[in-house]
């Protein structure tokens, strides 16, 4: 489920605690421009927040172009894959058994 924008006007700790409400635990990671995440799967739901930069995220045969500001969930068991924009990207990441 892709949500364009959900956090675009929260600070980070704003972000943290709606996620934490959701029941994930965030935790923040960065990936310098172009970074490459793999095609793969987990049994785990996970959860990406957009902090800055970019990242184009493939999951089964969508592509979401997400940007600060923007919500991915990625349903378990799903094949997905990932690159990092030109700027870099800064991000919430939490997995979580649904």
């Amino acid at each position: 489920m892709f949500s364009q924008g959900v956090y675009k006007n929260l600070s980070e700790e704003e972000i943290a605690k709606k996620l934490q409400e959701e029941g994930f635990d965030p935790i923040r990671f960065e990936n310098n421009p172009g970074y490459i995440y793999p095609r793969h799967k987990h049994p785990e739901t996970k959860l990406l927040a957009f902090l800055k930069g970019s990242m184009e995220v493939k999951v089964g045969g969508e592509t979401y172009y997400c940007e600060a500001g923007d919500k991915l969930i990625v349903p378990g068991d799903t094949l997905h894959s990932a690159v990092v924009g030109p700027h870099g990207c800064e991000f919430f990441w939490s997995e979580k058994m649904l």
